[in-house]
């Protein structure tokens, strides 16, 4: 899946630009284009990239401080519910959404899915767990394994919970055209000045992909400290057993990124190519998603694909009860992270693809096949000693956190020809003249293990497709995407 070195023809006019001695680079701060720093749930906030500039995309960075919130209680005036990020904050983020002068280049949904799922291929940098909050440490709740126990009694006084205290947190690692070279994206860099304006909006997600406490656990623990705390009285019981609101707030946010200072001789060998008839092409992944009610004994659902370059389809299952806003996630021991992250489906039997009137594969895979044909496709593309999640031992364990069942449709890395420019071609599954009609059949187990847990399974089933669209530039700030 990674793109090859040289596949954007920008990068050759920057590496010829390094021998001018007055090349410089400098890291700028931009706030949301509203001057409105502070943002919750479901809030838009959009940042437009400054003009004339040439912007180093895998250096773009959000920073924000995280805040979780819940409705207080008469009595004692404390949370009722301790409300913490999910692992890996980027799973903040609903949507994203890039416009070159007002035209959508790429519109991303379900993005914290999209980090969710694709971040366990991926070798997590030090930096990326300390700014992100990757580390299970970092977000769980007090008391061991997210037990809601407090640290002391003084949790129960008028000051929030230490859970709910702010924290200051940066996401720097993107999927899609914001994404780092080589992985997902051709060209290391932007420059507005040939674009025009470029607008980056954040869709922030619903408040209970966070981590919090339903209020029957949260009685429990003031029930329990009753006896020792005066403020735990019958009054202030009752109240936590009928508040379960929670949100959060993100403030002081604001982007960081490095801006490049060239020299003139960049601009006019810029102009007198573009001006000559010369397209730059930058090359990106793009994610879709594509989504609908599953059937406990198996199912199917259908879908239309049009692309150059279909790389792959990743079908995966998700609590459909997940979006209902008044009830807060809770901490998974499994995941490491919030229940709305959990892609689960024990009860899988076998899984298949079709592409047209072609299955794919020929025969139907069972939960042991899907899991071999993950490591073939996402995990082999991305190294073969990836590691998977911290608590994924087993098949079994898998299909409790993470099933999914993945299409390969492109060539081996290794494989992948390249153009005599050094731009990698385009290698995956193409239905450019035509839209192919796609589906994803799954089958689940029957019988009385299976039945008793098909006892309240209440699943959406997902498919995601992966694929290759190109940003073409032209002289006069011509801007459009080809898919």
């Amino acid at each position: 899946m990674p793109f090859s070195d040289g596949s954007s023809q920008l990068d050759p006019l920057l590496f010829q630009m390094k021998q001018y001695k007055n090349l410089t680079k400098s890291t700028i701060e931009i706030l949301p284009s509203s001057g409105q720093t502070s943002y919750g749930p479901n809030n838009k906030c959009i940042f437009t990239l400054p003009y004339a500039s040439l912007i180093s995309l895998e250096d773009i960075a959000l920073h924000f401080e995280f805040e979780g919130d819940s409705a207080k209680t008469a009595v004692g005036n404390y949370d009722t519910v301790r409300v913490s990020p999910p692992k890996d904050v980027a799973s903040l983020i609903s949507e994203i959404d890039i416009k070159i002068n007002g035209q959508t280049i790429q519109h991303l949904t379900q993005y914290n899915d999209i980090v969710n799922l694709l971040n366990i291929f991926e070798d997590a940098k030090t930096a990326k767990k300390v700014l992100q909050g990757m580390e299970p440490n970092n977000i769980k709740l007090e008391g061991v394994n997210g037990a809601f126990v407090p640290i002391a009694d003084t949790a129960f006084s008028s000051a929030p919970r230490v859970n709910n205290q702010k924290k200051e947190y940066v996401i720097n690692h993107w999927y899609g055209l914001l994404g780092h070279r080589g992985d997902e994206v051709s060209s290391n860099f932007i420059d507005t000045n040939m674009l025009g304006e470029v607008t980056i909006a954040f869709t922030f997600a619903q408040a209970n992909v966070c981590i919090g406490a339903a209020a029957a656990d949260e009685v429990a623990v003031l029930a329990s400290y009753g006896a020792t705390n005066s403020l735990v009285t019958s009054a202030v019981v009752t109240a936590a057993q009928a508040s379960k609101s929670t949100t959060y707030k993100l403030s002081e946010l604001k982007m960081s990124m490095v801006r490049y200072n060239l020299p003139m001789e960049y601009s006019e060998a810029l102009r007198s190519n573009l001006s000559g008839g010369a397209k730059y092409q930058i090359a990106f992944n793009h994610y879709e998603n594509h989504s609908q009610t599953a059937n406990s004994d198996g199912g199917s659902i259908r879908w239309n694909e049009n692309s150059k370059d279909i790389k792959g389809l990743l079908a995966y299952f998700t609590n459909s009860k997940r979006n209902d806003e008044s009830v807060p996630s809770t901490w998974d021991d499994k995941v490491l992270s919030s229940a709305y992250f959990k892609y689960d489906n024990t009860i899988h039997d076998n899984s298949q693809f079709q592409i047209g009137s072609v299955k794919m594969p020929q025969n139907a895979l069972n939960s042991t096949g899907c899991f071999l044909e993950l490591t073939r496709g996402i995990a082999g593309a991305r190294g073969n000693n990836v590691e998977f999640f911290h608590t994924i031992k087993t098949v079994e364990d898998w299909m409790e956190t993470y099933f999914m069942a993945y299409l390969s449709l492109e060539m081996t890395e290794g494989m992948t020809p390249l153009a005599n420019n050094g731009k990698k071609l385009l290698s995956g599954l193409s239905s450019e003249s035509l839209p192919i009609s796609c589906s994803y059949h799954y089958k689940n187990q029957v019988g009385t293990f299976a039945g008793t847990y098909k006892t309240g399974w209440e699943k959406n089933v997902n498919v995601m497709s992966i694929s290759t669209r190109l940003l073409v530039i032209e002289s006069g700030q011509k801007v459009y995407v080809e898919i």
